[in-house]
């Protein structure tokens, strides 16, 4: 009776197991490298997006408000604040770890005036983990800010 129980049963072997655990070890180090970049890739494109958003609202504040707004950096270009007559923060942001501004950009702030138009023109260099250094251009046309990546 004992020898037809162990007959009867079914299941796998140590051996069997072994090999798919070992298996299936071996993709998860293949795989997640991969995606902590591809994580880290959205995550600067998410700010980047969110900074371009910050600029048209800080343009928008200063001519809804008829005020001169500077947006300026902080804390080695990681953070960036919209400040109003260099006294009162009006928005705020902050670039994920790893990606800020760099010394190296022609415009080192973005001033606005009363009527919405910067004052200086030009571009601004981003350094990111992903990418590595991405620029973006800000001009006027026709009265509206352009930004161009």
């Amino acid at each position: 009776m004992d020898k037809k129980t162990v007959k009867d049963q079914q299941g796998f072997t140590f051996l069997e197991l072994l090999l798919v655990l070992s298996i299936t070890m071996i993709l998860t180090a293949v795989i997640l490298p991969f995606s902590d970049q591809r994580l880290q890739r959205i995550s600067e494109e998410d700010a980047l997006k969110q900074f371009m958003t910050k600029v048209h609202e800080t343009q928008l504040y200063a001519i809804t408000n008829q005020q001169r707004v500077t947006l300026r950096f902080e804390e080695d270009g990681r953070i960036y604040k919209a400040i109003l007559n260099d006294m009162f923060e009006v928005l705020h942001g902050e670039f994920p770890e790893g990606m800020r501004r760099t010394k190296q950009s022609t415009l080192q702030r973005l001033d606005f005036a009363e009527t919405g138009y910067l004052t200086t023109t030009g571009k601004m260099f981003f350094s990111t983990q992903s990418k590595g250094i991405i620029s973006i251009s800000f001009q006027f046309e026709r009265g509206r800010i352009i930004i161009n990546e």
